[in-house]
């Protein structure tokens, strides 16, 4: 993670959203509202909540229109 190894002995995947925050976090006085953008990037690549929320909203709306279709298809049929 923060440590900059990754699972196979590399370069962690979230390596540079921690570099960025650390280097945002040390040159401010008030990190919390200076470096929120940059904490917010960093904690997203590691737990993708945002990335997982989006694609339950999608399956939500796609699954919504296919029962829908199919219930106007069930209507039609004679």
């Amino acid at each position: 993670m923060s440590s900059g190894f990754g699972i196979n002995g590399g370069r962690g995947r979230c390596f540079p959203f921690w570099q960025e925050f650390a280097k945002c976090y040390v040159q401010t006085d008030s990190p919390r509202e200076v470096c929120k953008n940059q904490f917010e990037d960093y904690q997203e690549c590691l737990y993708h909540r945002k990335e997982l929320l989006r694609l339950s909203i999608v399956q939500e709306e796609y699954e919504k229109q296919k029962a829908h279709k199919e219930h106007e298809a069930s209507q039609k049929k004679p």
